[in-house]
């Protein structure tokens, strides 16, 4: 009697056993992998940098941010103007952007949904500090020739002439070589571009003042509670400013 009821118990074991190793399975098979590119220009320190000991803000601080929300990513690397394309398509699930890059059109664009903010960031019109003082308000850009980096929104770009580089590195370049004579971007490249160069930079009126937020495909918006849940706890934990500081403590601010 006693190997009769055993043989039954053991066998509803090996069920719920296999019930359960086949549920994990579906449930992991259901979880998408969501693509992504934060590359932007491909020379744009501190935020990307082509190292994969050291690969700038934006790659570490995905990499923690996913994990703690268990959303499984794969980096796609990409231009900055197929970056939006791929986007836009499907093609990749997410990037990280500034909405005050955007214009108000793409700002309402119901395809997206958006992460809280990961961190501040400043845009800036940059010159020589020769010229300067002629880039001291926003107006002054008003249909002149205006250095960009080709893919990258600017909200105001009906207001000026684009002339699109393909990277930071090159609008500094530019700069030092009198091939333009202003520039918008992002404070920190430029500093640190400046100082590889030796160009002696200053910065004009302030362009946008924004947060970098993950930019997700509206597709996946269930899955911005538990992402806004691991942007708090890198934050609270002081691991977000740590990422910060590692990338920056080297550049002249």
């Amino acid at each position: 009697m006693k190997t009769n009821s055993i043989r039954p118990l053991r066998f509803s074991n090996s069920i719920f056993l296999l019930l359960l190793f086949l549920t994990q399975a579906v449930l992991a098979e259901q979880q998408p992998v969501l693509k992504y590119n934060v590359t932007g220009s491909g020379n744009y320190y501190p935020y990307y940098i082509d190292d994969k000991s050291n690969p700038g803000i934006l790659p570490e601080l995905i990499k923690q941010v996913m994990q703690l929300a268990d959303v499984q990513v794969k980096h796609v690397e990409l231009p900055a103007k197929r970056t939006v394309k791929y986007l836009h398509q499907g093609n990749i699930d997410f990037d990280v952007i500034s909405p005050e890059w955007l214009s108000q059109t793409e700002k309402q664009n119901r395809k997206f949904s958006y992460s809280d903010t990961l961190f501040a960031v400043e845009e800036y019109l940059v010159s020589l500090k020769s010229s300067v003082a002629q880039w001291q308000q926003l107006n002054s850009i008003r249909n002149q020739p205006v250095g960009t980096v080709l893919g990258y929104y600017y909200y105001d770009d009906n207001r000026f002439k684009r002339v699109d580089f393909h990277s930071e590195q090159q609008l500094i370049q530019a700069l030092k070589i009198h091939r333009i004579e202003v520039v918008i971007i992002d404070k920190l490249p430029a500093l640190y571009w400046a100082e590889q160069f030796d160009a002696d930079i200053s910065f004009g009126a302030l362009h946008s003042l924004g947060n970098l937020k993950i930019r997700l495909r509206s597709e996946h918006q269930s899955l911005l509670p538990k992402i806004n849940a691991a942007i708090k706890e890198l934050k609270n934990s002081g691991s977000l400013d740590a990422i910060i500081n590692k990338y920056t403590k080297t550049i002249p601010l």
